[in-house]
């Protein structure tokens, strides 16, 4: 039971903390943020925030990680089985993703704002592909499958911060269909690719 209400309290803690974070972001801008501003805005004093985090971009680095992880467990759910993959498997992966982003929307938007995280379409686009290549291995030395992967990868990621920007006026349902029509033959090839065990050039 006190084990419970301790990591209930560092829970909450750590939900203050961010949401101070983001709000902070949107009005001063993420270079412009102190800790003894993060701390005022949640109300904590600036040792509690040193409990959990080493300092700002500790912070940050944890509350990405902390997105790309909830995108990584999603898609490895769905991917099973490579060899299985048809457009329904692969219409529920983007579904899922979108999903995920969806439910953390304040911290992806924050993020991509004029006044968010420098190159953090960068970061996602890096993130993603290392996702994709956990199911990749050493194929990624293949020349082909490494430019059809950053293809593939940046197209989706400007998509996906194209929607997080205009979320209000484009439908997800639309979005995703839309990007399986364009990548899902793509993504077939690229895994047609790794499967014949094509030469390492």
């Amino acid at each position: 039971m006190g084990k419970d209400k301790v990591d209930l309290r560092i829970i909450k803690t750590r939900k203050a903390i961010k949401e101070a974070f983001l709000t902070l972001v949107q009005t001063k801008g993420y270079e412009r943020i102190t800790i003894q501003d993060i701390a005022e805005e949640a109300m904590i004093n600036r040792n509690t925030f040193y409990l959990h985090y080493v300092d700002k971009p500790n912070l940050m680095e944890n509350l990405c990680q902390e997105s790309i992880e909830k995108l990584n467990v999603c898609i490895n759910l769905e991917m099973k089985d490579i060899d299985e993959m048809n457009r329904d498997i692969f219409i529920s992966i983007l579904s899922e993703t979108f999903k995920v982003i969806e439910a953390d929307m304040v911290f992806f938007k924050t993020m991509l704002s004029q006044n968010g995280y420098p190159n953090f379409s960068t970061y996602l686009k890096e993130a993603l592909k290392s996702i994709m290549l956990a199911g990749i291995g050493n194929h990624y030395n293949n020349q082909k499958i490494k430019i059809g992967l950053e293809y593939m990868i940046s197209g989706l990621v400007g998509v996906i911060c194209m929607w997080i920007s205009d979320s209000e006026n484009l439908v997800v349902e639309e979005v995703v269909e839309q990007l399986s029509e364009i990548h899902f033959h793509n993504v077939l090839d690229l895994l047609k690719n790794m499967n014949n065990g094509s030469l390492i050039r």
